[in-house]
């Protein structure tokens, strides 16, 4: 495994690009791969003590990491013992560390050498509170990387950290863009990472969580246990979805003491490629049943271009008053009420009173 210095910097400028395109990583990831002779590179993560999971990997691991799952690996890598020594220096190159005699006899090498898999070069990517680690997959006929190539593999590190922190300031900006529209339409919101944690919520949202439902190290607690595993599952559903596996997604009830239960969907937004490199990568928008709605005159009229008095009446009539109700209650005649009622019916695109109900009940502005 020797590093092809020319091919690794035509990689590596790509990486600013794929900030900005994230369908890009995967093929950066590739070249980056390419470039320094690897069979294949993959970005893994804690997921417990000694346990990982793969947030991305090139296609030429991908009968690698079915078995490495399958044979449960992935909960006693024997890499972990190298977490350490890796926080330290930043770059590990395995063959460093471990004796011939466990290359030889150790199973967890018997096991990647059934997929033509060697050594590694590891390297920490963490930032913050993110764990991840980036690893560069050797030949098991290749020998281990020279000493001399260890500047280009903290190149290759140094490059990802910054792109990493670039991208989720970019993108925590756009959510947080996201999360003040929620608010200006009046709609409570929680967003979550890829590990399902509470990365951000709206002021509406924090209002709604009192008296036994709340948000604890990241996660939502809700009143009772069988709701908090509803709504973890469904979210995880969720993170996990892409395409049409999101339209199977359930709305989920949270109970609260003395009042109606608050109705939760999650929405999926985003590429799974891109979520390591993401601030969040879903969506929690809550409705509450007991809220009471006002709509403005004033957002009528720009809506659906109501003049003053049609917009007063158009709300009379949304809440379930006739013609003559409005008539008798403000003092104006018959005829002029159903004038004005005709042309709101004209304006919003309705005919009937339980149409234009149900209109004004979908705005939330």
């Amino acid at each position: 495994m020797r590093v092809n210095a020319g091919a690794l910097a035509q990689a590596l400028d790509h990486v600013q690009a794929a900030v900005f395109e994230p369908s890009r990583w995967l093929h950066t990831v590739e070249a980056i791969s390419n470039a320094t002779g690897a069979v294949g590179a993959n970005i893994m993560e804690p997921t417990g003590r000694g346990a990982f999971g793969a947030a991305l990997c090139t296609e030429s691991l991908g009968d690698l990491l079915d078995g490495y799952m399958r044979e449960e690996w992935n909960t006693r890598d024997f890499r972990a013992q190298l977490l350490p020594q890796l926080h330290q220096s930043g770059v590990v190159l395995e063959g460093n560390f471990i004796s011939r005699q466990q290359f030889d006899q150790h199973e967890y090498y018997q096991f990647l050498r059934k997929y033509g898999i060697g050594d590694s070069v590891l390297m920490n990517i963490s930032s913050g509170t993110d764990e991840l680690y980036f690893v560069l997959q050797n030949k098991a006929t290749e020998a281990s990387p020279p000493p001399e190539d260890t500047p280009h593999f903290h190149a290759i590190r140094s490059r990802l950290l910054t792109a990493m922190q670039i991208a989720k300031h970019i993108d925590a900006s756009k959510v947080m863009g996201m999360a003040a529209a929620f608010e200006t339409s009046n709609i409570a919101c929680i967003f979550f990472n890829r590990k399902g944690l509470v990365t951000l919520t709206n002021r509406k949202a924090d209002a709604l969580f009192t008296r036994g439902l709340r948000i604890s190290r990241g996660v939502v607690r809700t009143c009772f246990a069988s709701e908090t595993a509803r709504f973890n599952r469904e979210l995880k559903i969720a993170i996990q979805a892409n395409g049409h596996a999101a339209e199977s997604l359930s709305a989920v009830r949270l109970s609260r003491p003395g009042k109606r239960p608050l109705i939760v969907r999650f929405e999926r937004f985003g590429a799974n490629l891109a979520d390591v490199f993401s601030h969040s990568c879903a969506v929690a928008l809550i409705e509450d049943p007991d809220e009471d709605i006002r709509l403005k005159p004033e957002t009528l009229m720009a809506l659906f271009d109501l003049t003053p008095a049609e917009a007063r009446i158009s709300l009379l009539v949304a809440s379930g008053l006739s013609a003559v109700d409005i008539a008798a209650r403000h003092a104006t005649g018959y005829e002029t009420v159903r004038s004005h009622i005709r042309a709101i019916f004209q304006k919003t695109g309705t005919s009937r009173q339980s149409e234009l109900s149900a209109l004004f009940g979908k705005i939330r502005l």
